[in-house]
């Protein structure tokens, strides 16, 4: 019999849900850094609540094994015991577990989960070896308590003895980048007049101790001098001061005399502030969480019924500015202006209520790249820039799989082995990057590595066995490259678990295509591969221009469009075709003309309207029998009839009640040189 969650109930699991996605991430940081207390204490922290959550509304056997992970972390607490891999694998997993079971609906089937036995048991094996461990240090006279490396900030200089650029493959530059990847670490690049190195400086803080670091440069030393300083036994990266004192030397290098004074005078203030970080850390954190900003949580059911409520208002009030322009009175203009304005700045806020930030994802990915590369037996780091970028909530969820997917090829097909890498005189450590930016009304989402990139030969030997390209073919690079985007087709010698089969990336393009984006690939051998998906801020609401052919009302996003211009429609009807090449502003452009393409040639006009777009860097027009004036545009879907027909991005309400279909100038140009 089903057992319905009460409200608390449905409050907890939701709560838990995001504190288990803080936890994958204090997790993976405490990870990369044993020694660092702030991920540690977080991991603490959210393991407690859980615990405690789970206990009060009656989920004791997550509470059971909340306690007992908790207990574990507790001695690493107090120094009995290390992180290690072990200790954080058999939590991830073990919370994984609990995520995938806070997902039933039914609070029975959580609270009498048998799934959560066999980790439990795990802990409480793990728990007791640690004591076991503990108890015959103790007998044989022995400190239990484990002695933790160092952490120390180094300055070290690298100066290379050959002539090299600092975006070149010469292993000395991936080893500045491992370096980077040992703590916390700030680089500064200093070339000389041709682009080429004089010396990089790092200032870095980590628990690696010098001889270590020393070790990195075994195989480059006739080929570079390095030097090393250890400032001070802290972490200088926690000082303000220090961090602001090195931010002037970007321009010019510091001497080791004048950066030694410094830290001298900063000493006692760091170590201070490392003594009592433990105890004003969690007051901090709470403060500097009230101080940022204040959050509620609302359903999303409602916030749908918000933005639905806000585009029929939208259509209401250009259906007053229309009824109303025949009145000559300055009041309703006033009016209707206030209305306009106050619809656009409601459009605006409501919008930005449905984007959440990409970062959401970020730690999603960081745990697919850590478990995937001690599968495959690989070093991957996973970096990311621009995670703050915003996308409405519904395509990050519907675009999370197709990442995830990419991803895992990047580390499957793109990243080679350690030790290939090492032959190549690469860093044994390859690297997948997601980079996030804003460009007008899209989201643009990078992902890229390091790896061998793809060998185009092989994809068109595969693309003509299967029959997708004859062999007499001449394909561009781009060509050839989309070619892994269609069902069945990979270049993998080996079938895996991971990937191989050629079913993937099809649905990829699929989902994009969906979403009304764009996906490109660029690949060098070699170097690495990088696929570009552009994605549109919105899916609802859109700044556009009203244009009309014949009685046909048409919509143009305004964020691609450059200029307009009048031109005779005579310059159009020298030859019988749609496209046509003319001169608009003292420049060639190519145009496409939709009258031409959908509409019959009678009643022609005088002249013709050309809208000059830009879309993926190259600039084309449109022609257009008028243009009737901007229009802020509510998307509504088409039905089945439109649903091949790509070129039109949806549909509009206008004032009059009557229809106009919105252009994706894209895909119209698609159809134009198809």
């Amino acid at each position: 019999m089903l057992s319905a969650m009460d409200s608390n109930q449905k409050r907890f699991v939701e709560d838990a849900l995001d504190l288990l996605n803080e936890l994958d991430e204090g997790l993976l940081q405490l990870e990369a850094n044993p020694q660092a207390s702030a991920p540690l204490e977080q991991v603490f922290r959210t393991m407690h609540t859980i615990k405690g959550g789970a206990n009060m509304f009656g989920f004791e056997n997550i509470g059971e094994l909340a306690h007992h992970l908790e207990t574990l972390y507790d001695l690493v607490r107090q120094g009995k015991m290390p992180v290690s891999d072990g200790l954080i694998s058999i939590t991830l997993h073990a919370f994984d577990k609990v995520r995938d079971l806070l997902q039933e609906k039914d609070a029975s089937k959580i609270a009498n989960a048998e799934s959560l036995k066999d980790h439990l048991k795990i802990a409480v094996q793990f728990l007791k070896s640690v004591e076991t461990e503990s108890a015959s240090s103790v007998s044989n006279g022995s400190n239990s308590a484990i002695t933790k490396d160092e952490l120390a900030t180094f300055f070290i200089r690298v100066s290379p003895t050959i002539s090299m650029t600092p975006d070149g493959n010469h292993p000395l530059v991936f080893i500045i980048q491992d370096l980077e990847a040992l703590g916390t670490a700030k680089t500064f690049c200093y070339k000389r007049g041709d682009a080429t190195v004089i010396h990089w400086d790092i200032f870095l803080s980590t628990t690696t101790a010098q001889p270590e670091i020393e070790s990195y440069f075994l195989f480059v030393e006739n080929e570079c001098k390095v030097e090393y300083s250890k400032l001070l036994a802290s972490d200088l990266f926690s000082s303000d001061e220090f961090r602001q004192f090195i931010e002037q030397f970007e321009a010019a290098p510091v001497t080791v005399d004048v950066l030694q004074e410094v830290v001298k005078k900063l000493a006692a203030t760091v170590e201070n502030k490392t003594e009592h970080e433990a105890e004003t850390e969690e007051p901090n954190a709470a403060g500097k969480k009230k101080f940022n900003d204040t959050y509620i949580k609302v359903s999303k059911r409602k916030i749908d019924d918000l933005l639905n409520w806000i585009s029929e208002l939208i259509i209401l009030q250009a259906q007053l500015v229309n009824a109303t322009s025949h009145i000559n009175s300055v009041e309703i203009t006033e009016v209707t202006e206030q209305l306009e304005m106050i619809t656009s700045r409601l459009r605006d806020t409501s919008l930005e209520i449905g984007l959440v930030p990409i970062e959401t994802l970020v730690t999603k990915f960081k745990r697919l790249v850590r478990d995937l590369s001690k599968t495959l037996n690989k070093k991957v780091n996973f970096l990311s820039e621009g995670a703050e970028t915003e996308m409405d909530k519904d395509v990050i969820e519907l675009m999370a799989e197709p990442m995830i997917h990419i991803i895992r090829n990047c580390i499957d097909h793109g990243i080679e082995s350690p030790a290939d890498r090492k032959m190549m005189g690469k860093s044994e450590h390859g690297t997948v990057k997601l980079k996030a930016f804003n460009s007008s009304s899209y989201v643009n989402i990078i992902i890229s590595d390091d790896g061998k990139g793809i060998n185009r030969e092989s994809v068109l030997k595969k693309a003509i066995e299967r029959g997708l390209v004859t062999a007499d073919a001449v394909l561009t690079e781009e060509e050839t490259l989309s070619l892994i985007f269609h069902p069945g087709l990979s270049t993998a010698s080996t079938v895996s678990d991971v990937s191989g089969r050629g079913v993937g990336m099809d649905v990829v393009k699929q989902k994009i295509n969906d979403l009304r984006g764009y996906v490109s690939i660029k690949s060098t051998p070699g170097k690495g591969t990088s696929i570009h998906i552009k994605l549109p801020l919105s899916r609802s609401i859109i700044e556009g221009l009203l244009v009309k052919v014949e009685e046909t009302r048409y919509v143009v996003p305004l964020n691609v469009i450059d200029r307009i211009d009048r031109i005779s429609y005579d310059t159009l009807i020298r030859d019988n075709h749609v496209n046509k090449t003319v001169v608009v502003n003292e420049e060639i452009l190519p145009v496409f003309s939709l009258r031409k393409k959908f509409h019959n040639e009678t009643a022609v006009p005088k002249t013709t309207d050309i809208i000059s777009v830009t879309v993926n860097g190259v600039k084309k027009g449109i022609a257009v029998d008028r243009i009737e004036g901007k229009m802020q545009t509510v998307m509504k879907p088409l039905g089945d009839v439109y649903q091949h027909q790509d070129f039109i991005a949806g549909s509009t309400i206008l004032g009059d009640g009557s229809l106009a279909l919105v252009l994706d100038p894209a895909r119209l140009f698609q159809l134009s040189e198809n």
